[in-house]
């Protein structure tokens, strides 16, 4: 019994040897993602020993297969240091045999799962796993803690590439051990000038002086200084240089195209007795004659609809009135003198306004940064505070705050998985065609929108809707004979105004690569928008050289 144990022992160990021989061999041709440790012939075997040894990266795959029965842990070890690409190193307690079968699972899973089933625990240090029993690891962490309170720290100044101070200070401090500490570089920058005050009715240049501002701010840092044990400090070593890299950018294209159209139509008949009848609300009476010398009645009337501006009279141009006497548009006038006096008045006015504004505004921003752009004006709001009375008071206007009017678009740009970029858009156009109160605050109309959205690198998205269409219709006339067919308008003033403004917006987001922007492509930009200005310096460098050279 016991020379058939030994020999059913040495075949066991002997399959264990050719089934990891034929998984490293598969694994170096780089075949598949998966692992099936199965036993090969010794033919097979001898026959791959006899190809020349090629020395290649081993290929690391997400899933593994393993099907071991009663296999020495150690080998298994082996095989998925092997396939996952990192290192295994087990103490001397970690000894067994292990009975599995795993089709398809994650390398991570497969190793915590059986090691936990066996009392095994493990440890990983960057690409260095190492597992011994659980009681072992607990120990050597209590270990640790202890040595961490005795051993000597290390400082170290750590100049920053492309992150910023604060934002590496938030991502390291969780890693710091209870004496450990992190101190930021803060560079104190002075501020600028407040706006000065103009003071109506003072004679002193003291209230127009620009006021220097005596508080202090905060610029941005990129040097952090760490004191910890060693160990840490290897782990936030690692950390930064992970996470200190070249951040990506995004370039955001805008196409902004605002169609707007205001048609006005205004056309009325007005007429009276008299010779200004119809110019005039004062109602005069003809004679209405028997005869040349009897006179029988008199009659007397008017309609009027030019004497007062309708509600939904507005022109674009301001300064059209929308009473008589009219200065736009066509005004008829005709007065009968001889006999029963009448005046009419034919006014007729149709303004036809067009407006097409395009903008295509282009930025590059950094991921996760917000990138805002204006095309328009920013127009001051003043405040003005009156102090004293009668002939010692005195206003000041001061400076309140500018307002932005124009076409505004802020993008919040996200880098994800597989280039998709995860923007937050907000569109703004906005516009003022009057102002209130003594101050002159705009009366401001504005069209905006905000939403999240989710492009792929270098899609184009658009944005419609934004639509305004305002009809508004006015009749002034005599009841009932206003609405009379075809002779109703020589009994009424019509007037019409049509406002429509649509808004569209086409938003695309291209991911910078590496080395876009080469030394040919940035020239090829500038001869794109100054070529001319371009050739007329290299020409005047050129003579200027020839000049010396004389």
């Amino acid at each position: 019994m016991k020379n058939k144990i030994c020999v059913h022992t040495h075949r066991m160990v002997v399959v264990l040897a050719f089934m990891l021989g034929a998984v490293a061999a598969g694994y170096a041709a780089g075949e598949g993602t998966s692992s099936v440790a199965k036993p090969v012939s010794p033919a097979v075997d001898a026959a791959k020993k006899s190809e020349p040894a090629i020395t290649q990266k081993p290929a690391i795959s997400q899933n593994v297969t393993l099907d071991f029965n009663d296999a020495d842990i150690r080998n298994v070890l082996k095989i998925i240091s092997y396939k996952s690409g990192v290192n295994i190193v087990t103490t001397a307690e970690v000894i067994g045999n292990v009975t599995i079968r795993l089709v398809d699972v994650p390398w991570e899973k497969a190793l915590e799962v059986i090691l936990s089933n066996y009392g095994f625990g493990f440890e990983r240090r960057g690409n260095i796993i190492m597992v011994a029993p659980i009681d072992k690891l607990t120990s050597q962490k209590k270990q640790e803690v202890e040595l961490a309170q005795v051993q000597p720290t290390q400082t170290e100044v750590f100049n920053l590439l492309y992150i910023d101070a604060r934002d590496a200070k938030k991502a390291l401090e969780p890693l710091l051990s209870p004496r450990g500490k992190i101190t930021m570089l803060e560079m104190t920058g002075q501020s600028g000038w407040e706006f000065g005050k103009v003071a109506a009715g003072s004679t002193s240049d003291e209230s127009s002086a620009l006021k220097r501002i005596e508080k202090e701010s905060i610029g941005r840092s990129k040097i952090i200084i760490v004191n910890d044990i060693p160990p840490v400090m290897d782990k936030i070593r690692e950390v930064i240089n992970q996470i200190d890299i070249v951040p990506q950018q995004v370039v955001i294209e805008a196409r902004i195209m605002e169609v707007s159209r205001d048609k006005l139509r205004d056309i009325g008949l007005d007429w009276g007795t008299s010779s200004s009848g119809a110019t005039t609300s004062t109602i005069t009476a003809e004679p209405i004659r028997y005869n040349a010398s009897r006179v029988v009645d008199k009659l007397g009337g008017n309609l009027l609809g030019s004497q007062v501006k309708p509600s939904v009279f507005n022109p674009k141009t301001t300064t059209i009135t929308g009473k008589y006497p009219f200065n736009a548009g066509l005004n008829l006038l005709f007065q009968k003198l001889n006999g029963f006096q009448y005046e009419i008045v034919l006014h007729a006015l149709e303004e036809d306004v067009h407006t097409n504004t395009l903008s295509a505004p282009r930025i590059m921003v950094l991921n996760n940064q917000e990138a805002t752009m204006l095309i328009g004006t920013k127009y001051p709001i003043l405040e003005q505070s009156i102090t004293g009375v009668g002939t010692s008071a005195v206003t000041t206007v001061t400076l309140q705050n500018y307002q932005d009017i124009g076409i505004q678009l802020k993008v919040v740009p996200q880098i994800g998985i597989n280039n998709a970029i995860n923007m937050v858009v907000h569109p703004v156009v906005s516009s003022y065609s009057d102002t209130l109160g003594d101050n002159a605050y705009p009366i401001i109309q504005i069209r905006e929108a905000e939403t999240r959205i989710l492009l792929k690198d270098g899609e184009t998205v658009a944005m419609g809707g934004l639509l305004k269409d305002v009809r508004s219709k006015s009749d002034q006339g005599i009841p009932f004979l206003k609405d009379v067919p075809f002779l109703g308008v020589f009994f009424r003033r019509e007037t019409t105004d049509t406002e429509k403004i649509d808004l569209l917006i086409f938003i695309s987001a291209r991911i910078v690569k590496d080395n876009e922007f080469t030394p040919q492509k940035i020239e090829q930009l500038e001869q794109a928008l100054g070529g001319d200005s371009t050739d007329k310096k290299k020409a005047s460098a050129k003579k200027k050289a020839k000049k010396k050279d004389v």
